[in-house]
């Protein structure tokens, strides 16, 4: 439902985290007459920076961005994109976060946060914060300047280059299109451009990676269950949610699972794609389909699956077992943080949409039809119930481009098999555009001939594969509730995107001051590594 990044305060090696945030001024309400600021945090590590050098901006985006900073600013057992890059090219790296997260809090949020306190929470607000930043940062002594003459630093004199995966790669993507003279370049990974309020595609790239008996199998128990907890009889159906709670959780009365609704129960379905888009199939899901197909390793699996060969029953039966013996419930780690679910809620709900819901109509559809787009609308009206439109405000994104844009200098990567790249440029689905990637670095503030666009997909990877890599063993990603979207799956991707980045820079970043780009000032360009 959300894109974020789980991960825990991490130690330093004498067991402390060094923070060292700022704080800058921010304007409430860039726009209208509203009055009031608030204090937006963000982080700098300017150790490799020389005058003349770009700034490179990491976007934490929707979720507090100080569990970021040990990998995206300090390289904490791996390597960062934004500080290889701000050492390749002498450059200062921040790290950003985004207004009603973290500690970047206009109002408290929580269940008394009002409609009109909710509004200063959209996307133009959030892209004028950055521009608003960009116009007045500086390194001296911490003071905001006005003037683009007294500030090195400022966008007519310095490259602006924006690093963000998922919900900030799309950011940078709307705000090279919406301010290019404020953000020269772009990497936006996995980045979800198009904004649609029907998401049923979210899960067409895990039914693809499916084997076919899994595939086979989960539809087949999907089907059955929805069709009982619609049509069963009573018993039926607090019986079949009865099983399906308890191969969740132990413990569960046969009481509590007969008033839980019909949702909440074929949800248990879906528990061995909780992590789907951080880790792929290999690691998440198919240990889950393994067992399903093997019964618990008694048979030989069925090539067409349990459904088809012992019937529907018995590929029930070794489904919640599946469940019950990988025990996703059971893996450890908390990764609520109430603020950004509720904050995101409110982004989603009122511009973005995304409502993963089921797809009774595919017939590969491995999601419960019970999660619809009325069932998503009504959590929406329910959690918040002033001050959203009636339906997802999707235009207000999608004024940009959506799967249409054409910006320069972005370079778009994505994972193969990665749920958000449904709706970005790499989507393959139906009502998508179509569009190709190419590793053709196109030449400064051009973009590549339509339908094309500069970007390359990583074979058999998921979400924001590739803007960090680890490198030595981490506490923090020894179970999936901690490692994030950001996951590290594998190396090849991180240095394949860098490298191609790399490669962009190179051309992109001499042309600066020339082409309508005021470098300006005496200071010595330091571009080339």
């Amino acid at each position: 439902m959300r894109f974020k990044e789980h991960l825990l305060p991490v130690p330093r090696d004498d067991g402390t985290v060094e923070n060292n945030a700022q704080f800058f001024e921010m304007p409430l309400d860039h726009f209208g007459n509203a009055t009031g600021t608030f204090n937006n945090r963000y982080w700098v590590n300017a150790t490799y920076y020389k005058p003349g050098g770009p700034v490179f901006l990491f976007d934490s985006g929707e979720q507090n961005a100080e569990p970021l900073l040990p990998y995206y600013l300090q390289e904490y057992h791996g390597l960062s994109a934004t500080m290889r890059l701000a050492k390749r090219y002498s450059g200062v790296a921040i790290l950003w976060e985004h207004r009603f997260y973290g500690d970047s809090l206009p109002f408290p949020v929580n269940e008394n946060t009002t409609a009109e306190q909710w509004q200063f929470l959209n996307t133009e607000q959030a892209l004028e914060d950055v521009v608003y930043f960009a116009n007045r940062f500086s390194l001296a002594s911490g003071r905001a300047l006005n003037a683009s003459t007294d500030n090195l630093l400022h966008p007519s004199r310095t490259p602006w280059v924006w690093l963000g995966g998922s919900y900030p790669g799309v950011r940078g993507a709307l705000l090279r299109v919406r301010n290019p003279e404020t953000i020269f370049a772009v990497w936006a990974s996995s980045a979800p451009v198009h904004a649609q309020v029907d998401m049923a595609a979210y899960y067409k790239a895990a039914e693809r990676s499916l084997t076919r008996n899994c595939s086979a199998d989960w539809v087949a128990v999907t089907r059955f269950v929805d069709e009982t907890l619609a049509n069963g009889r009573a018993e039926e159906t607090a019986d079949l949610k009865f099983r399906l709670l308890s191969a969740r959780s132990d413990g569960i009365t046969k009481e509590r699972a007969a008033n839980t609704s019909a949702v909440s129960a074929a949800g248990v379905l879906m528990d061995p794609l909780n992590f789907y888009q951080y880790y792929g199939f290999e690691a998440s899901v198919l240990p889950f389909c393994n067992v399903l197909e093997t019964r618990n390793s008694t048979i030989t699996p069925f090539e067409t699956g349990l459904a088809a060969n012992l019937g529907i029953v018995a590929a029930l039966d070794a489904f919640l077992t599946a469940i019950r013996e990988v025990n996703y419930d059971a893996i450890p780690g908390d990764a609520d943080d109430p603020v950004q679910d509720r904050s995101w809620m409110w982004q989603y709900c009122s511009e973005y949409g995304f409502y993963q819901r089921g797809d009774p109509d595919n017939a590969l559809s491995i999601e419960t039809s019970f999660r619809s787009l009325e069932r998503f609308q009504e959590e929406c009206n329910a959690t918040f119930p002033r001050g959203l439109p009636s339906s997802p405000a999707v235009q207000k994104v999608n004024k940009y481009g959506g799967w249409d844009m054409t910006p320069s200098n972005v370079l778009f990567t994505n994972g193969e098999f990665d749920p958000w790249r449904t709706m970005g440029l790499a989507s393959i689905e139906a009502n998508s555009s179509g569009r190709t990637p190419t590793v053709v670095v196109p030449r400064c503030d051009v973009a590549p001939q339509y339908p094309s666009f500069f970007g390359l997909t990583h074979a058999n990877m998921v979400h924001v594969s590739d803007l960090r890599v680890l490198l030595t063993p981490d506490a923090n990603h020894t179970d999936f509730k901690t490692v994030g979207f950001y996951s590290p799956v594998s190396q090849e991707p991180f240095y394949a995107g860098l490298g191609l980045f790399e490669l962009a820079l190179d051309e992109w970043l001499p042309c600066f001051g020339k082409d309508g780009h005021s470098a300006g000032g005496d200071a010595e360009q330091v571009f080339s590594p």
